[in-house]
């Protein structure tokens, strides 16, 4: 579990846009609904994968809230983005 969660980190760590996520801002979230598809986060992640989203989306609602997302940064799922840039 820790070396696919290391794995995750350090793709995402890699190949995460700049822009993808800035504060508490929902970048990803394209149509504006308040929410990342897995659309969305194979538009600004293709290398991330289903199993990533998977993880992330705790609720398995099939999409990612805000606080989702906050809680995949603290937990090293993905990198702490800064609101410029």
């Amino acid at each position: 579990m820790l070396t696919k969660l290391t794995t995750a980190g350090l793709v995402l760590a890699v190949t995460l846009p700049a822009a993808a996520l800035a504060g508490s801002d929902l970048k990803m979230d394209a149509d504006g609904d308040g929410a990342v598809s897995m659309t969305e986060f194979n538009e600004a992640l293709p290398d991330a994968g289903a199993s990533v989203f998977a993880e992330i989306d705790v609720d398995a609602s099939g999409t990612l809230t805000e606080e989702e997302i906050a809680a995949a940064v603290e937990g090293g799922l993905l990198p702490e983005m800064s609101s410029e840039g």
